[in-house]
């Protein structure tokens, strides 16, 4: 059902934890199906030096949200508010449809934490 990619971001998800005073917190839940996310940042001079993530959730949701640290890691807050969910189902090496649908909430998460910045 899944790929080589996705497994592997599911079995060693990345950047998992929280950030001690964090410069922007953003949550995603998807009331559907209770996947939880929360990402942490640390930003300096508008990019994203340091990202930390708590998940709760299926296969997809872990592995997107990990996948989605590393994508934002380094970049600026305007290049990381850029990702789309297809990009992040690109980078996966895609998903089922149906999870495509139900846990990609990490996304919701990044643009809530860094709007507020704005």
């Amino acid at each position: 059902m899944y790929n080589a990619t996705v497994k592997e971001h599911f079995v060693n998800p990345r950047h998992v934890g929280t950030l001690e005073s964090p410069d922007a917190v953003g949550t995603g839940i998807n009331e559907a199906d209770g996947d939880r996310v929360q990402l942490h940042f640390r930003i300096e001079q508008s990019r994203i030096t340091d990202v930390k993530m708590k998940v709760s959730g299926c296969v997809a949701a872990i592995a997107a949200t990990s996948m989605l640290t590393e994508l934002v890691l380094n970049r600026t807050v305007e290049e990381a508010l850029s990702i789309q969910k297809n990009d992040l189902v690109e980078a996966l090496g895609g998903l089922p449809e149906q999870k495509i649908k139900c846990s990609l909430t990490c996304v919701d998460a990044l643009q809530e934490a860094l709007n507020r910045m704005k």
